[in-house]
């Protein structure tokens, strides 16, 4: 399990960076600890940067850079995959990128998407950087979106009944963020803020009004 947070149309409330760091380090549904290392994204249209670091967050969380559109920060509780940079979100693949919250069967997964015809090669060893390999295959657009979800969410663990994702287009400045869930858990449900900038995260962070996406969403945002 992870915990990702999203702000798309300008940089985030501060309050919300602290308070991701500080669920994290220990979320408030389950107590858990998200600490086999943590990334981020920063985007606007023609320009992005990634910082990947294999170490918990709470140790050392570096501020995104200002002056951006989209932000995408993502802390890792390992499952699938060890704990290296080539592992760590955001995975980057063919101008896109996706983060991720979730345990998937990655044998079956890769069966089924072998069987569809899909060319399903990575770098790392997570089930994450599947999703996206056959999210670029399919067309890399929100259809594609739509259909790797509907395939995935058949191979969900049943200790982890979910499968959350935001898939970061980087040419054209937009994110495609999914949510299914088998049971309505707190840990399971994101939760959106529509202010200015719109935040998505795993949790309600920060001072910022929050309501859950409904189970079985595919939302587009863009700036």
């Amino acid at each position: 399990m992870c915990r990702f947070f999203i702000a798309v149309g300008g940089y985030p409330p501060e309050d919300a960076l602290e308070d991701f760091v500080a669920i994290s380090r220990r979320d408030r549904a389950m107590g858990w600890s998200h600490g086999s290392g943590w990334g981020m994204l920063w985007l606007r249209r023609g320009e992005a940067g990634v910082y990947r670091s294999v170490r918990a967050i709470w140790e050392s969380f570096v501020p995104p850079p200002r002056g951006y559109d989209i932000y995408v920060l993502h802390s890792r509780l390992a499952s699938v995959g060890s704990i290296a940079i080539e592992n760590t979100h955001p995975i980057l693949r063919g101008g896109f990128a996706i983060v991720h919250n979730g345990t998937l069967d990655k044998e079956g997964l890769t069966a089924e998407l072998k069987r569809r015809g899909l060319d399903v090669k990575t770098a790392g060893s997570t089930d994450t950087e599947l999703l996206l390999s056959a999210f670029v295959e399919l067309g890399g657009n929100e259809k594609a979106a739509r259909e790797v979800a509907e395939v995935a969410k058949r191979y969900i663990d049943r200790e982890e009944p979910l499968l959350n994702f935001a898939i970061v287009d980087l040419n054209e400045a937009q994110v495609y963020l999914y949510t299914y869930r088998v049971v309505e858990h707190p840990h399971f449900v994101p939760q959106i803020s529509k202010g200015s900038p719109i935040l998505i995260s795993s949790e309600p962070v920060g001072r910022d009004s929050w309501m859950p996406i409904p189970n079985d969403t595919l939302l587009t945002l863009r700036t």
